[in-house]
């Protein structure tokens, strides 16, 4: 009896030490394996940004590039005599008569607080080519930052009549003249 309560007080003592001593080291080990994995995984991801970083980092250059052409198109005012001058010289240059230009209030662009756009309606009279151009110019090719909505043309015989609407940009208002409407 004495040998059988040795064993029982040997057995108590072992799996006393596992479960106090042992158990909690191996749920340790566990646990920071875990976190290993998952350390190694953000790694993974983190190394995958770096490198998409990276190649993006290269073409700063060409960003800033265009960042900068861009903001030549929007200059710091309205500068309407200015643009109308760019217009005649492109109304010109293809060919086309400006008959009539009407430029209302700027608005403030939906959800830009430094944007400006000044409505502009153009009617200009010249064959079909020379019109094409000229509508051509107005979006992709002047100096001006201008987006063209509306286009009307009218066929009368020999003359043709397009009359555009569109909004030229600018960054903000320097001119105490031109008071701006919120949209």
């Amino acid at each position: 009896m004495l040998l059988a309560g040795g064993v029982l007080v040997i057995v108590i003592l072992v799996v006393a030490t596992y479960l106090l001593a042992i158990k909690p080291v191996y749920d340790d080990k566990a646990l920071k394996e875990t976190q290993v994995s998952d350390a190694d995984l953000e790694l993974t991801k983190l190394r995958r940004q770096l490198a998409d970083l990276k190649v993006k980092s290269a073409d700063a250059a060409t960003y800033t590039a265009e960042l900068k052409a861009k903001k030549t198109q929007l200059p710091d005012s309205y500068d309407i005599p200015n643009l109308l001058r760019q217009l005649q010289t492109s109304d010109t240059s293809v060919k086309v008569d400006n008959n009539a230009v009407g430029v209302t209030t700027p608005v403030t662009v939906a959800g830009s607080g430094i944007v400006v756009g000044v409505p502009i309606t153009l009617t200009a009279t010249g064959n079909a080519d020379g019109l094409s151009k000229f509508v051509n110019r107005l979006q992709n090719t002047q100096s001006r930052a201008v987006l063209v909505s509306a286009v009307n043309l009218q066929v009368d015989g020999n003359e043709t009549t397009l009359t555009t609407t569109l909004t030229a940009f600018c960054s903000k208002s320097d001119d105490d003249d031109c008071k701006v409407n919120e949209k």
